[in-house]
């Protein structure tokens, strides 16, 4: 069945991937978050950012559970910060988002498969290694969302979820505290540990 529209209406804002894993306490409220983006275009170039709550609600976490953002191009972090995560309020109200401290990513990877059971990124640098592990996965789901439907009230966004039903962040060897919650996503009941590919996130027409 032919699209309506093949072109999408509204200027690009990024693309690419956008996993992340918010861990939770007993209480339901976070005690560890972490989003990462592999990002392939935007105003400000390709890059890597990693932003990393080891401990959501304080300004300054102890060394073992930082707040940081490692990152290899400052100019993207700067870019996601102002016109992206400032506008998700999950992260934007956290009480050390004004004054993250920035460090550099010197290495960073992804192993295992995300069609199998098992799928990790590893980010380094600063004498700082993070591995986000994602593991007992879904089968994908194709998503086309619209401004009303995503954290930043502004954009359409088109994705590949694949969902995981176990997760872990691990600081330096250390695994951090916490389980998985659930979230509901355009109806959709899933998990708070989640990879997307194939993310475009497009500002449409009307708010150009």
């Amino acid at each position: 069945m032919p699209l309506n529209e093949p072109v999408t209406p509204g200027i690009v804002d990024w693309t690419g991937e956008n996993p992340g894993i918010l861990l939770k306490d007993e209480n339901g409220d976070f005690s560890a978050m972490a989003l990462f983006f592999r990002v392939a275009w935007s105003p400000a170039g390709q890059g890597q950012v990693l932003l990393l709550y080891g401990t959501p609600s304080a300004i300054e976490g102890p060394a073992e559970a930082p707040n940081v953002i490692l990152s290899d191009n400052p100019a993207l972090t700067a870019f996601l910060k102002e016109n992206f995560i400032g506008k998700l309020a999950a992260f934007a109200n956290a009480p050390a988002f004004a004054t993250l401290p920035e460090l550099g990513a010197q290495a960073v990877r992804s192993s295992g498969d995300p069609m199998g059971h098992r799928y990790t990124e590893t980010i380094a640098g600063e004498g700082l290694t993070v591995e986000l592990v994602w593991e007992q996965l879904e089968a994908p789901r194709a998503l086309e969302l619209t401004p009303d439907q995503v954290g930043t009230g502004e954009h359409t966004m088109f994705t590949l979820l694949v969902p995981a039903h176990a997760a872990q962040i691990i600081v330096n060897g250390r695994s951090l505290p916490g389980q998985l919650g659930t979230r509901v996503q355009a109806g959709y009941e899933t998990t708070t540990a989640f990879l997307y590919f194939s993310e475009t996130w497009v500002i449409p027409p009307e708010a150009a």
